[in-house]
């Protein structure tokens, strides 16, 4: 019940495409580190820069490739690897396989985002699988 909760979180931030939506279960102290290189603690500045990413945007649909989730206790978290597809509003379209990490942590009787750390792999191309061997 409480993975699935979280993913549907995850899911709800992947389907975003405004500040206000992106972070609505986040915690007011979230740590957040994005792509491109860019880092904030707090809710204010993800806002400012979603919304700035966002309204370049014509559309933005992700696609989970891989999906972990697990709980202990009052923690949770989310790893998933993604492909996103962005087109722009000048028509260029662009996709990316995302790797991401969603760190939740239960106030109040809520999980609430805590951290969340994205990154596109350096180094070339990367088919999103990830190795249990």
């Amino acid at each position: 019940k409480e993975k699935e909760a979280i993913m549907s979180i995850v899911k709800e931030m992947a389907d975003s495409m405004t500040g206000a939506q992106s972070t609505r279960h986040w915690a007011k102290d979230a740590l957040w580190f994005d792509i491109p290189a860019f880092a904030s603690r707090g809710i204010a500045p993800a806002l400012k820069f979603f919304d700035k990413v966002f309204g370049t945007f014509e559309s933005c649909k992700v696609t989970f490739l891989e999906k972990d989730v697990f709980v202990n206790g009052h923690m949770g978290v989310a790893c998933t690897v993604q492909r996103v597809n962005v087109v722009l509003k000048n028509g260029t379209a662009k996709t990316m396989v995302v790797r991401e990490t969603d760190c939740f942590e239960k106030r109040d009787g809520a999980w609430q985002l805590v951290h969340q750390h994205a990154s596109v792999p350096a180094g070339g191309e990367w088919d999103g699988k990830i190795v249990t061997e």
